[in-house]
């Protein structure tokens, strides 16, 4: 179990977090979210024990970070954003080099990760690509079959394929008790793997909520090219540019409206997508949210 409680901490006079709390039980996997700025990394390196809070506490398995972090970290597992080891060490070397930080290493499970992943472990470090990077990071988490694991942006550098195969291995490790925090940028991801999360504004932990909750804040950003009657749906919010390119940002129970209005007009091409993470803040920010 991770146990945060009322975390603070202040880099000189700029805030970092000012309160932030949350607890996952084993077998559950936590999204912490928000926007850039909003103190999702001071809280994770605040729980690995790389920097001291100023005040408020955190407990892994029930010891103190970071006085009894020697107690624990035999059994966090860390997944960085970005994965940078060293450039001229093999990958091969690297893995032998990483049990040495570890009681025991299941050499047959290094091997499978390494297989399911398809890891070239002959290439050197810096010859590899930003995903075959992170394909060590994984190994490198993974490894020594942690009870807790913290992801960083796990999915940053991944192909399609590979998020896949990452999603698969997260949720096994769920299925086996972990206790798993992940921040990330992606609402699909979140959607994908968490079923509840943590929502930080200014260094707050502002709200915790079920996903299917922080979805319906979410709308459909919808870019019409070359509308022929741009008055018919002026009621929509959007912005225009001159290029003949308008930008609507429909609110799902507005969908079926704006579409019924779209279809008696005239238009070139149209563009439907998600929005971001970002965007989706913005709408929580301005529609209820605290």
């Amino acid at each position: 179990m991770i146990e945060v409680n009322h975390l603070k901490k202040f880099y000189g006079n700029y805030r970092g977090i000012v309160d932030v709390g949350f607890k996952i039980p084993e077998g559950e996997i936590y999204g912490l979210i928000g926007p850039n700025g909003a103190g999702k990394t001071t809280t994770i390196r605040i729980i690995l024990g790389l920097l001291k809070q100023d005040s408020g506490s955190v407990r892994i398995d029930g010891y103190a970070v970071p006085s009894e972090l020697n107690k624990i970290k035999q059994n966090i597992g860390y997944l960085p954003g970005e994965v940078n080891l060293y450039g001229n060490m093999k990958v091969s070397d690297f893995l032998r080099y990483n049990r040495a930080f570890y009681k025991a290493i299941d050499v047959k499970y290094e091997n499978e990760l390494c297989d399911f992943l398809e890891l070239d472990k002959t290439r050197k470090f810096r010859e590899l690509s930003l995903g075959n990077k992170k394909k060590v990071g994984i190994v490198q988490a993974l490894v020594h079959k942690p009870k807790v694991l913290i992801l960083d942006e796990p999915t940053n550098g991944l192909d399609p394929l590979l998020q896949k195969k990452l999603y698969e291995l997260v949720e096994n490790e769920r299925n086996k008790g972990r206790a798993i925090l992940f921040s990330s940028h992606n609402l699909m991801e979140v959607e994908r793997l968490s079923k509840r999360v943590g929502i930080i504004k200014e260094g707050i932990l502002v709200e915790e909520m079920a996903i299917s909750e922080l979805t319906k804040y979410a709308k459909k950003i919808i870019t019409v090219y070359d509308l022929s009657d741009k008055g018919a749906l002026s009621k929509f919010e959007h912005t225009s540019k001159n290029n003949g390119k308008i930008t609507f940002t429909i609110q799902r129970k507005q969908l079926k409206e704006f579409m019924t209005i779209l279809n008696t007009l005239d238009y070139k091409d149209m563009e439907i997508r998600n929005p971001s993470l970002e965007e989706t803040f913005m709408g929580y920010y301005t529609e209820g949210g605290k």
